[in-house]
């Protein structure tokens, strides 16, 4: 091939990386078809660059031709990263049951972008040179420093997330001793949505392949119903939360200075007393517990039970709501939270059934 060639090549293989980056909006057959021909013009491009691979044992002396090398096996392991998870999440090979491949495939492409930013820096002279290479290497660090961050926040606020619930509620049981419910606390059921509302882990939502809307802590603890046994009820409001989740956000804050919670009731009605441990699975709100919660932990017929935290949350952990949890019911919370980032809930299942293992060890 020559070095005409070798430039085309290289301009695809580029353009290809870049419309992959966009897969959180192109459609899933579409993004799989970019990936196949990325990695095929992969291939390609080290074909044409043969001679640097059997040069290897010369430049190697050179210090500038080791870290070179360097970063082409690491830029080569995140390409693999990105192929397996890719086969993963296509469904193409039943690959790592339990992995979260999304994040994989997420961090391996971020890994891929700066690693690649950096290939390209150091070969672009052979094509562009004086103050337009000291330009393009500045737009590209931009671009590069923006994608690592801007990557993750697309994901988690402009992808939609569409699940089979029976698919991701299915899986190793773990069953707990006594009598056990799961309360949880979601959007869903508290709010009055319009039929487009955005399912984005960010909301807190997420679409059936039917179309409804589940809520992400509804999802959560029927994965824990599952593997934990017992029975299930939720918190509901008696007043409808906004259906924007940044005015939802706003109004829990108005509810926290307040000091008191909103009128709630536990859906279907349920006798506290007969349960020996009660999971509780809600969002971490303005870091600690929304108000409704918090209501709920301080009913008076907790006293003495086990209650057991489950957060999901973007980013913060279980923040002050364990602590919160301690001070404002009587039952006995349990040491270690399980918490579970939203964009990660429909790969978190086999985390559930270690976490309920590890907690019925301890009693």
């Amino acid at each position: 091939m020559g070095t005409r060639g070798k430039k085309l090549l290289d301009l695809a293989l580029l353009g290809l990386f870049f419309a992959g980056l966009l897969g959180l909006f192109l459609p899933r057959r579409l993004h799989e078809a970019l990936g196949i021909l990325f990695l095929l013009g992969l291939l390609l491009h080290n074909g044409a660059n043969a001679g640097y691979y059997r040069a290897l044992g010369q430049s190697l002396r050179n210090v500038s031709q080791r870290v070179n090398l360097a970063n082409i096996m690491l830029l080569a392991g995140s390409v693999l990263a990105l192929a397996v998870s890719g086969v993963a999440l296509a469904g193409w090979l039943p690959l790592g049951e339990g992995v979260n491949w999304r994040a994989w495939h997420l961090g391996a492409s971020v890994a891929a972008l700066v690693l690649l930013f950096f290939h390209l820096l150091r070969h672009g002279r052979r094509y562009v040179r004086g103050r337009r290479f000291t330009l393009l290497a500045g737009a590209g660090f931009v671009l590069a420093a923006v994608s690592f961050f801007a990557l993750p926040y697309l994901d988690r606020w402009y992808h939609t997330v569409v699940v089979n619930p029976a698919a991701l509620v299915a899986g190793e049981k773990a069953s707990l001793p006594g009598r056990v419910l799961t309360v949880y606390f979601s959007r869903v059921g508290n709010t009055a949505f319009p039929e487009d509302a955005d399912a984005v882990s960010g909301a807190s939502l997420m679409r059936d392949e039917a179309g409804g809307l589940i809520g992400n802590a509804q999802m959560i603890a029927a994965m824990v119903q599952n593997a934990a046994g017992g029975d299930q009820a939720a918190i509901l409001t008696a007043a409808k939360y906004p259906a924007g989740s940044r005015d939802t956000v706003r109004q829990a804050k108005t509810e926290m200075e307040r000091g008191t919670p909103p009128s709630w009731r536990v859906f279907p009605r349920v006798n506290l007393a007969v349960y020996d441990t009660v999971i509780l699975v809600y969002p971490l709100w303005w870091g600690t517990l929304p108000p409704a919660v918090a209501g709920f932990a301080s009913e008076p017929a907790l006293a003495g039970k086990r209650l057991v935290p489950v957060v999901t949350h973007g980013g913060g952990g279980a923040g002050d709501s364990v602590e919160d949890l301690r001070k404002t019911t009587k039952a006995r919370v349990a040491e270690e939270p399980l918490t579970i980032y939203s964009s990660d809930i429909p790969s978190s299942r086999q985390k559930i059934a270690d976490y309920l293992k590890r907690l019925r060890e301890k009693m």
